[in-house]
């Protein structure tokens, strides 16, 4: 399939003139004159499928004992709603931060959901011990097919205000963890809000740093220098903020989610300026929330990325972080529209750089993974009719020959000598 006359986004997120994008085998093929049976791309915008690195897929309420009274299959159902409707956002490769099984991800149909890399659960204190040490725990979600070690190195919204930001883990403890999942291909992801879980989280290999509210300058040039990306998950505190108001969480969360919403954006204008990679996350686990990634991108820019930034950021940013730990590299997206790069791209009515262009429900024309659309359709130029046959005009008779006009005589010229000259 091929587009003709579309505008399709660069690596820096701005947009070439309108050019020709077609892919064949589940590559970018770009470049040729218009062909016939091209598609007519004028008007449209084509963006790399977005990348969520940090959502909860398998979860469905905020509180774990709401999600512990839903049934395994209501569970799985849900789950594939909720993915697929995270696939009709745009989203074509996600990462799943915890709550989703390899079991239940090979019961949903591929060509239905994001590419997904798991981190199967969220390994705490509680649950280290409850397996007999955090290597162990490490050890069954790797066996469990995760790709990704998820550690909680911090408390989170249900701290009390004012609650320190002491690390949960050591920097020992984390570089065991990294070592262990590097054995198996692995990569670790550290849930730190600040303080020196984030430096050990550093220095211990991790690859990303979730949340990171409290991100210092000299962390953030740091995690630059380690090839760290940052997923900063902004949009979620403030709907904590929208669940503590109307009653749906405990008023004990307000001060403590209110003071990090409030240094977050900072800390992403920190890791821009030091050069830290910055990726989309959405950390979404309820229902409601399941199938609206693409208003992160506006948070993204809120928080003072430029909107070439910010689609960076949704985009080539996180493949790159996924391709980090992909089974198969070769095969894994790179987040760009560019000859031989596998077509994952989101087709789109408008200019994604403008303002809530994105965030329009109706933004989407079509999500195509793998080269295959998987939804929305891609219109054909519309068939003109043909014009209508009219009948032949009458034939009208030859008018008759008429005979030439008379040609008046020439008149005499007068005489210069007149009869009464002298």
């Amino acid at each position: 399939m091929t587009l003709h006359s579309v505008r399709a986004m660069r690596d820096d997120g701005d947009f070439a003139a309108p050019a020709r994008v077609g892919w064949a085998e589940g590559r970018f093929v770009l470049g040729g004159a218009p062909r016939p049976g091209d598609l007519d791309g004028a008007g449209l915008w084509l963006i790399p499928g977005l990348v969520d690195t940090h959502l909860h897929a398998a979860w469905h309420a905020f509180d774990t004992a709401d999600r512990d009274r839903v049934s395994p299959r209501m569970t799985l159902q849900l789950t594939a709603e909720a993915l697929a409707r995270t696939l009709a956002a745009g989203v074509t490769s996600a990462r799943d931060a915890g709550g989703l099984t390899l079991a239940m991800a090979t019961e949903l149909p591929e060509d239905a959901r994001p590419r997904l890399q798991l981190s199967v659960a969220l390994i705490d204190r509680a649950a280290a011990a409850a397996a007999g040490g955090l290597v162990a725990a490490v050890e069954s979600v790797l066996e469990g097919g995760a790709r990704w070690v998820k550690l909680v190195a911090t408390a989170g919204v249900a701290a009390p205000a004012g609650a320190d930001l002491a690390p949960v883990f050591s920097r020992a403890e984390i570089g065991d963890a990294a070592t262990r999942a590097a054995l198996s291909g692995a990569g670790v992801m550290v849930h730190a809000w600040g303080g020196p879980a984030i430096d050990d989280a550093i220095e211990a290999g991790a690859m990303s740093i979730e949340h990171g509210m409290y991100l210092t300058d000299g962390q953030a040039r740091r995690a630059a220098e380690r090839g760290m990306t940052l997923v900063p998950t902004l949009r979620i505190y403030r709907l904590v903020q929208r669940m503590i108001a109307d009653g749906s969480l405990p008023a004990a969360f307000r001060a403590r989610v209110d003071e990090a919403v409030d240094v977050h954006a900072l800390a992403v204008r920190r890791a821009r300026d030091a050069g830290l990679a910055i990726a989309l996350g959405t950390d979404y686990g309820t229902t409601a929330q399941h199938g609206t990634n693409r208003l992160e991108v506006d948070a993204l820019v809120a928080a003072g990325l430029s909107p070439q930034e910010a689609l960076v950021a949704a985009t080539r940013s996180g493949a790159a972080l996924l391709a980090r730990v992909a089974a198969d590299p070769a095969a894994a997206p790179d987040g760009r529209i560019a000859d031989g790069s596998v077509a994952d791209a989101v087709l789109l009515r408008a200019d994604p750089r403008i303002p809530g262009a994105l965030s329009d429900p109706a933004a989407v024309v079509a999500v195509i993974r793998g080269g295959a659309v998987v939804h929305g359709e891609i219109p054909d130029p519309p068939v003109l009719p043909d014009p209508p046959v009219l009948p032949n005009p009458p034939t009208l008779p030859i008018p008759p020959t008429l005979p030439n006009p008379i040609t008046p005589a020439t008149p005499s010229t007068p005489s210069t000598t007149r009869e009464d000259a002298p």
